[in-house]
């Protein structure tokens, strides 16, 4: 899905970057460009386009919705220009839209379906080819089903780990090489809170984060003294669209009854970056949630994880 005012698409304007047809291939269309300006904005030359283009970007994904936007937003606020991935096109290109009018930005976006694209490699290419350079990466897509495994389905249950593990791992290898070269960088992960035990009813969900935990800090590892930074975050039950595409009726379930502004886990998450930290659990049930896996056996833990999606009549 793309129309001609999408930056895979772009028409040949003194704001695109690149004339569409020179753009190489992309998911279903070529290149990522600049959204034109409205008629209220002061018109900017191709120069000033161009110099624009030259600052290091974030790239963050799962960016239309959640925690995603409100990185996104908040990153925007600190006038820092943007490439925003997600696959609900219409709202990624009014929240560029929206980034690029308030806060005077450079934003991007990139529709696509991370789980399913099969050509993400060519990214960091057409990006390079517009003189854009991400060094910052925030992997914030998720998705997960509720159920018990023998009757998710098939692809639902394939997609978890394709979008939740393949895609954090394929983006990061694209875009580190030319951190470590450049000797600076930042990659956010976000992964969840109960990626830190067994949670019965959403086993490959909660798997899929423990391995975006246990990767990133063995990653966090390696790349102490590049200058590439690398912090997962595990947030606690947030208010997004994540339940409701789960299946989960969060008014029938004890444990999600008080759920996380995703404006504040954001806040929450730049600061933990801040502080220089690799690894933090944040939003309202940060202690409990960090430290019973390493003060339970393994057993009550289990147990702990069957509870959190009881649903009460």
């Amino acid at each position: 899905m793309s129309d001609n005012s999408s930056p895979l698409v772009q028409p040949t304007t003194d704001y695109a970057l690149e004339p569409a047809a020179q753009a190489p291939e992309i998911a279903a269309a070529p290149t990522v460009a600049t959204l034109p300006p409205s008629a209220a904005d002061k018109p900017t030359t191709p120069t000033e386009a161009n110099k624009s283009a030259k600052k290091d970007y974030a790239l963050v994904t799962g960016a239309s919705s959640g925690i995603g936007e409100a990185i996104a937003r908040l990153l925007a606020s600190k006038k820092k220009p943007l490439v925003l991935v997600g696959r609900d096109e219409t709202k990624l290109k009014k929240l560029a839209e929206d980034l690029r009018h308030k806060e005077g930005i450079d934003a991007r976006f990139l529709a696509i379906d991370l789980a399913r694209s099969k050509t993400l490699p060519n990214l960091p290419t057409a990006l390079k080819r517009m003189g854009i350079k991400v060094d910052v990466l925030v992997n914030a897509a998720g998705f997960g089903k509720r159920g018990r495994e023998a009757t998710i389905n098939y692809e639902d249950a394939l997609n978890t780990v394709n979008l939740n593990c393949r895609a954090t791992l394929a983006l990061t290898k694209l875009f580190l090489p030319d951190m470590v070269a450049r000797k600076k960088g930042a990659i956010i992960n976000i992964a969840a809170a109960v990626g830190l035990f067994p949670v019965p009813l959403m086993a490959t969900y909660a798997a899929s984060k423990a391995f975006v935990v246990s990767w990133s800090q063995a990653l966090s590892q390696e790349l102490k003294k590049t200058g590439v930074r690398v912090l997962c975050v595990c947030p606690g039950p947030t208010a997004t669209k994540f339940y409701e595409r789960a299946g989960i009726r969060t008014s029938t379930v004890p444990h999600l009854q008080s759920l996380n502004d995703p404006q504040t886990i954001a806040e929450q998450i730049m600061q933990a970056l801040k502080d220089g930290k690799t690894f933090a659990v944040v939003g309202s049930q940060p202690f409990l949630m960090k430290y019973l896996p390493k003060l339970v056996p393994r057993q009550a833990l289990l147990q702990y994880g069957s509870s959190l999606l009881e649903e009460t009549n």
